[in-house]
């Protein structure tokens, strides 16, 4: 079992792009539950609930980046492509839809294409099917 699982985006056409740098910040990914309520005339007062689906929950995900491939598959990745799934380092899978790009240069010795970036876009499912295993379980 590798140590790390590098983040893979795939068009589900056949093209996909594995980063070389995990991204080391990610916002939430899974939306809250979308429920509705209504209180009864009942003696009890009971109050119903329906559940409808999750809506799409908006997130981001940051990192450094070192080198102008990785800086111009983002930049594709997220400008040129629409649904994609991207499998994270606990192999989940993330359905998502991304929105924009940011990257910020950032000095550095030895690394002239170094900046600190944001992705933002809209996450509608996930998969945890195969998620890694904690070291307890």
């Amino acid at each position: 079992m590798p140590s790390v699982y590098r983040w893979v985006f795939d068009d589900q056409a056949g093209t996909t792009y594995t980063v070389p740098v995990n991204p080391n910040k990610m916002s939430k990914i899974k939306a809250a539950r979308a429920i509705t309520t209504k209180v009864t005339t009942a003696v009890s007062g009971q109050a119903l609930f329906w559940e409808g689906q999750r809506p799409p929950q908006q997130f981001t995900f940051a990192g450094t980046l070192l080198d102008k491939d990785h800086y111009d598959a983002l930049d594709f990745w997220v400008y040129n492509t629409g649904r994609i799934t991207i499998t994270d380092h606990f192999l989940r899978v993330l359905y998502v839809v991304l929105q924009d790009f940011d990257a910020q240069p950032k000095r550095s010795q030895g690394f002239y294409w170094r900046h600190d970036y944001q992705v933002t876009g809209w996450c509608y499912d996930v998969d945890s099917t195969n998620a890694v295993l904690g070291p307890s379980a």
